[in-house]
Parts: structure tokens; sequence; C-alpha cells
């Protein structure tokens, strides 16, 4: 339902991210990626959105993609916890 909700209203965030959030917990991280990427270019200045997409791009085994959302979103919020810690898993990752 959310799916068909973003899809209806295009522009809204918050459904992007509720029907991002809904996909992931369905484990369809495919449909989780489009709607994280939606979410990002609705807001681009919103910092949990970028940690967002790099979590699902980091699932996605997309390592240096989901580096640049990391980073991304650390430049809006600098020293946020759960993104240094995805980053951290990332390169542990990709080591």
């Amino acid at each position: 339902m959310y799916s068909r909700a973003a899809e209806l209203r295009p522009g809204d965030y918050e459904l992007a991210v509720a029907a991002a959030t809904a996909a992931r917990r369905a484990t369809d991280y495919a449909q989780a990626e489009k709607w994280y990427r939606r979410a990002v270019d609705i807001n681009p200045k919103d910092s949990k959105g970028h940690t967002n997409l790099g979590a699902i791009l980091h699932l996605n085994g997309k390592y240096r993609e989901a580096a640049l959302s990391y980073r991304k979103a650390l430049r809006l919020q600098p020293n946020d916890v759960t993104t240094l810690a995805n980053l951290h898993k990332l390169h542990t990752v990709m080591n």
C-alpha cells in the first residue's frame, strides 16, 4: 500500500521513505533501493535519507555507491553515530 501511495504522490518524501521501509522489512531490497533513491531525490538535504540509501546499497552489494551515500550523509550531519558505524562496517567488508 505504501508503494502505491508513493506512486500517487511522487513528491511526498514521507511516503517514499515509508514505501522504502516497508520494502526493506519485506526483504525486497531492489524496491527499497528504488524508494530510498526517490526519497533523496525529493529531499537531498536530509542526512537520514542518505544514510538509509547507503545502508540498502550496502545490502545490495553496491559498496562504492554506499560509501558515497554515507559520505553525503556525514557532510549534512557530521559525526552521526549510525552513519559512522555503517561506514566502518562497509570498509570492513570492502577490505
